[in-house]
């Protein structure tokens, strides 16, 4: 049992330490990105824009239509130009196979949650 605990907190303290420096990556970068904007036909509620944070990480945000609010946002690897697509009830980036997922439409609360966290 004790082990148990032990494994857990170590888990649990990586998670953190990985959190925290892909915070600190999005604080330090995020403010001189170059936006790009996702190309939207099919969903006028929202707005996606992308940038770099680095040669290989990207970041997405997907805002209200009116890019008031942040609903939720994801950083993800990428060495090339992202794919995203729209769908009817989802933002897919990149391929689901590959380093790449979705953020489901409207955002969950989770999603919203993690959007106001540093």
């Amino acid at each position: 049992m004790r082990w148990t605990c032990w494994i857990a907190a170590l888990v649990a303290l990586v998670y953190l330490c990985n959190y925290l420096v892909d915070a600190r990556l999005r604080m330090t970068k995020a403010p001189g990105c170059k936006w790009n904007t996702v190309p939207n036909s099919t969903k006028p509620s929202y707005s996606a824009r992308f940038c770099y944070l680095t040669k290989d990480r990207a970041l997405l945000r997907l805002d209200d239509a009116a890019g008031l609010h942040l609903l939720a946002e994801r950083d993800f690897f990428e060495m090339d130009y992202p794919h995203f697509y729209w769908e009817a009830d989802a933002l897919v980036y990149n391929d689901r196979n590959y380093d790449g997922g979705e953020i489901a439409l409207p955002p969950t609360l989770i999603d919203r949650l993690r959007a106001n966290l540093p």
